[in-house]
């Protein structure tokens, strides 16, 4: 049996090496290839195109991406044709996978998206429908998708949100701590990881942001230690190179568990917010794009009419719990007001600390990979 995946993020990359460890156990013999990234190597993928650090967000940030990936999704196409896969399982980046996957379908090859586009947040009807009927399968990770993508009439499941299974920190606290801190030294106040994301382009212009905010914090928590959770090595070397004037400390991957004896995380706005606050971690949400994409996106797209708010904590709850700042409030000042309001604050803690055990309940239980991945070989083998 051959089964293709598609993942074209660091993200998505994650996501997708967890379900095809479960797939690989419950479907043994099977050989799975196509586009991803480290993960999904690690897990056996025999991957064939990365195209995880031309990441970007934003309508114009994509345009000098714009051919290399056209040329992406050809061979993506010609492998199609050359391995004619059992199935495609299709992993975000909306931008490649959706065109893939109506490629797969004009082949006959059935079509699993995981992590699906979300249509059904700030989309319109006409996009849940197209997306519906363009997929053989569709595994929602919130209810809300579910129940949109449901009504549009696709075969669609729901199980949680597989972070759920994702999100936990490897080591104990107190062996965190002594990883992180030493063994001998007092805990300092407060902890800080900065997330400056796993896009190139949103790292660039976000990291110089979070490193002057960092100063204006040090003025009212001169002990405050600082952290970076690398998401990749690539950046990590970046990183290494950029904070040598700073006192900083950099690592590659430990997120989790760098996250658990955090105080606060200052974030690049994406999955690393429900990360942080499935782990009841504090987290401030930092967003800039272009002016002319956030232009359109506000009143061509008429995103702010369909999000209250635009972080998934908030969107989940249906509450600002998790400050956003965006554009001309992405600034140094107001990423450290808001970081040195909380960490001051011990009652907003409390509060913000109880609404992340809310939307950890929300989530669903544990086990979702495996549910995810049993319901993909079924409906695999179905067809075989």
């Amino acid at each position: 049996m051959k089964i293709m995946v598609s993942a074209g993020e660091v993200s998505g990359d994650v996501h997708a090496s967890y379900l095809i460890k479960e797939l690989s156990r419950l479907l043994p013999g099977a050989y799975f290839f196509g586009m991803g990234a480290d993960r999904l190597r690690e897990v056996g993928v025999d991957v064939r195109l990365d195209i995880s650090r031309r990441g970007t967000i934003g309508i114009f940030e994509a345009l000098p991406n714009l051919f290399p990936i056209y040329f992406s999704y050809r061979k993506l196409v010609s492998l199609l044709e050359q391995e004619r896969p059992d199935a495609l399982i299709l992993v975000d980046s909306q931008g490649i996978n959706v065109p893939l996957a109506k490629a797969a379908r004009k082949r006959g090859i059935k079509t699993i998206y995981y992590i699906a586009p979300q249509e059904w947040l700030w989309g319109t009807p006409a996009g849940v429908k197209n997306i519906s009927s363009t997929l053989d399968l569709i595994i929602a990770i919130f209810e809300k998708e579910y129940l949109s993508y449901r009504s549009a009439g696709a075969n669609v499941f729901y199980f949680g949100h597989p972070l759920i299974d994702i999100a936990k920190p490897s080591l104990s606290l107190s062996d965190s701590l002594n990883k992180y801190i030493g063994k001998n030294d007092p805990t300092p106040y407060p902890i800080i990881s900065i997330c400056p994301g796993s896009r190139k382009q949103e790292v660039l212009g976000l990291f110089p942001i979070f490193l002057a905010s960092i100063n204006i914090i040090k003025r009212s928590f001169p002990s405050a230690r600082f952290f970076i959770p690398a998401s990749t090595d690539y950046f990590y070397n970046y990183f290494l190179d950029f904070v040598k004037s700073h006192d900083i400390s950099v690592f590659s991957g430990g997120t989790y568990d760098l996250l658990s004896i955090s105080d606060l995380a200052i974030c690049a706005s994406g999955t690393i917010n429900l990360e942080a606050s499935l782990l009841s971690v504090p987290n401030l949400m930092v967003y800039r794009l272009s002016r002319l994409s956030y232009f359109i996106g506000k009143n061509i797209l008429k995103i702010d009419r369909k999000l209250s708010y635009f972080s998934m904590p908030n969107i989940l709850l249906d509450k600002m719990v998790v400050p956003e700042l965006i554009m001309d409030n992405a600034n140094p000042s107001s990423i450290a007001k808001e970081a040195i309001s909380i960490l001051s604050d011990r009652s907003r803690i409390v509060k913000i600390k109880t609404a992340f055990s809310l939307l950890r309940s929300q989530l669903g239980a544990p086990g979702v990979i495996l549910k995810a991945a049993t319901c993909i070989r079924d409906f695999i083998l179905s067809y075989s």
